[in-house]
Parts: structure tokens; sequence; C-alpha cells
């Protein structure tokens, strides 16, 4: 906040929200997607009936949660940081 010079909500809330977007496009798309879901790191043995370890209906939530409360916390985190 202090180091990128933001000086109002706006530009605290941008910010904030491309590193919590970026965190969370990271976490659905190498994490979750990738690593869980096409590699064997996961894989644990007699579980193999319990594929995919991320049902989808849980997927989902995860990426709303990444789209639509990625905006509320950065807003929050711009009003504490703005107060400080």
């Amino acid at each position: 906040y202090y180091i990128n010079g933001a000086t109002g909500f706006w530009d605290t809330f941008w910010q904030i929200s491309i590193i919590l977007w970026i965190q969370g496009l990271f976490d659905r798309l190498f994490i979750d997607w990738y690593w869980v879901g096409k590699t064997k790191a996961w894989e644990i043995q007699g579980t193999e009936d319990l594929k995919p370890y991320i049902p989808k209906k849980v997927l989902f939530g995860k990426w709303m949660g990444t789209i639509i409360l990625t905006p509320l916390m950065a807003a929050i985190s711009a009003l504490i940081f703005m107060n400080f």
C-alpha cells in the first residue's frame, strides 16, 4: 500500500483486487485443476473411487467465491488500510 503510493480508496482497491485475483486464479487453475485434478500427486491408494477429489459443485463454489468475494475482500482491506 505505502510502497506503491496508493492515495485513495480506488487505488488501494485495484491494487489489492489484482493481487487477490492473481492468487485466486493460481489456486483455481494450477492447484485445483492441474495439480489435484490432472497429476497423481494427490492420489492415495484406496481412494480412486472418490475421484474427482474436488467435485464440480465444490469447484463451482470456489470459482464463484474467487470471482465474487475477491472485490469484497479488497474493498474491506482498502478501507482498513486507508484508516491507518
